[in-house]
């Protein structure tokens, strides 16, 4: 009995988790502190900017090993069908010699095994290993280091200003998706209340008491609700596919979006005006990385006509066939040496010349480049100073509005309802309140993105 208890209750539990694992999936809920979250683990941008980064750092590890000796080995074997070298006595042409030699070889050549001609380099091999540690290379290996630090630096640079783009993209779409969704909100709110007043008047229209023609406003109305509705539906999917792409998720039209009061951002006397700001950005630094950059490549340009030194040391070992001494007795041999090389390049002064040239041009321009855009970052944050304080005040006036415009539809409702206006008057009324609340929708949602993105303009400094 105890053990049909256990099995009961362990299959609950898994029945349990199977149903808040399937729940979780198919509603997700989704507040902007999470979607930035999610956005820096999962996007690819994101993702691709780390590599970078990672493809900098070992450009950096190549360029130390430039500091260090260049170690090599190298091995040799050959065998051809006839000696390269292959010379008898009867080959002699000195008549005395080879006399003197036939001689010689007939009293004592067979006795000591030699052969009465001399063969050489028929097969053998050879091996060495070699070691050069550069001296003096007119400081190309150290500006090469020094510019692999810039890559470095400009990597993680552009991994910020990847990241800080792709979190403003996502949380512009996670604003306008909570914009849809509000005005979707009032959109349902809406056509229940034309349902209403469709039956209203459909029984007004049955008593005798108004005209068809009253009937048909409403519907007109209800059907330009529908398409309204449409649009809206197809702009919800589209946001919301742009947000999944941007935390990098699969795209779920069952998202369920909470407002967070995360990004209420408020102007405060902490953030000061656009005119009190240098334009000290992450593209700013990236810039005088740019001009640092273009500088030690001048220098590495200048490095290629300067003289080299470099250290060495060699070993080889080896073995060549000879026939003097039977099984090539006494012909294995190794040797070593070291060497200094020195290279001065006396042609290439007039190739490097005009590789300076262009070299001292790209420093020109990148710090030409480094004054325009310091000028246009400047601009930039003014005017998302400017943007931030329109929508503030846009919020104000758009509130002001649905203030009039729900007044007016009060007085136009009793008015309608006293039969002092007409069925159209009311119609034009609601629409006149739903635009205000709508437009009110859009001013929170373009104060929220550029608050956020001169915030981040300011914090980026």
């Amino acid at each position: 009995m105890h053990a049909n208890h256990t099995t009961t209750y362990r299959f609950l539990v898994l029945a349990l988790c199977l149903l808040i694992s399937v729940h979780g999936m198919a509603d997700r809920v989704l507040t902007l502190d999470s979607c930035l979250s999610l956005a820096q683990q999962h996007n690819k941008k994101i993702q691709q900017a780390a590599l970078n980064v990672s493809k900098a750092e070992e450009v950096k590890k190549q360029a130390m090993t430039k500091y260090f000796p260049q170690i090599s080995a190298s091995a040799m074997g050959y065998h051809s069908l006839h000696p390269m070298v292959e010379i008898g006595i009867d080959d002699i042409g000195n008549a005395s010699v080879r006399d003197l030699l036939i001689a010689l070889y007939g009293n004592y050549g067979t006795v000591l095994g030699l052969d009465n001609h001399l063969s050489l380099f028929q097969h053998g091999y050879q091996v060495g290993v070699s070691a050069v540690q550069p001296v003096y290379m007119g400081g190309r290996i150290m500006a090469g280091n020094r510019l692999a630090n810039v890559g470095i630096q400009a990597a993680e640079l552009q991994a910020q200003i990847t990241q800080r783009d792709v979190l403003l993209e996502v949380e512009e779409s996670y604003w306008l998706l909570v914009g849809l969704r509000d005005k979707q909100t009032t959109l349902t709110a809406t056509m229940a209340l034309l349902d209403t007043i469709h039956q209203t008047v459909s029984a007004a229209v049955r008593a005798g008491l108004v005209l068809p023609k009253d009937l048909l406003q409403v519907e007109l109305k209800q059907s330009e609700m529908r398409r309204m509705q449409i649009q809206l539906t197809n702009g919800l999917q589209l946001a919301q596919q742009a947000l999944c792409l941007g935390i990098g998720i699969p795209y779920s039209d069952t998202l369920h979006i909470i407002p967070s009061t995360h990004s209420q951002i408020l102007p405060t006397a902490d953030i000061p005006h656009s005119d009190q700001l240098t334009p000290i950005t992450t593209e700013h630094q990236l810039l005088a990385l740019q001009v640092q950059a273009a500088q030690l490549q001048h220098r590495m340009a200048l490095a290629e006509a300067l003289p080299q030194v470099a250290i060495g040391a060699h070993y080889g070992y080896g073995k060549l066939q000879t026939n003097i001494l039977q099984n090539d007795l006494g012909s294995d041999t190794g040797n070593g040496s070291v060497f200094v090389s020195v290279s001065v390049p006396l042609t290439g002064w007039w190739e490097t010349s005009h590789k300076m040239r262009e070299q001292k041009m790209a420093i020109q321009h990148a710090q030409l480049q480094q004054e325009q855009m310091g000028e246009m970052l400047h601009m930039r944050t003014k005017q998302a100073y400017y943007k931030m304080q329109e929508a503030d005040l846009m919020i104000q006036e758009h509130q002001h509005a649905v203030d009039i415009t729900a007044n007016h539809y009060r007085l136009t409702q009793a008015s309608y309802q006293a039969g002092q206006a007409t069925i159209a008057e009311l119609l034009e009324a609601h629409t006149q309140l739903l635009q205000a609340q709508n437009n009110l929708t859009d001013a929170y949602i373009a104060y929220r993105v550029n608050a956020r993105r001169y915030s981040t303009l300011y914090s980026d400094r």
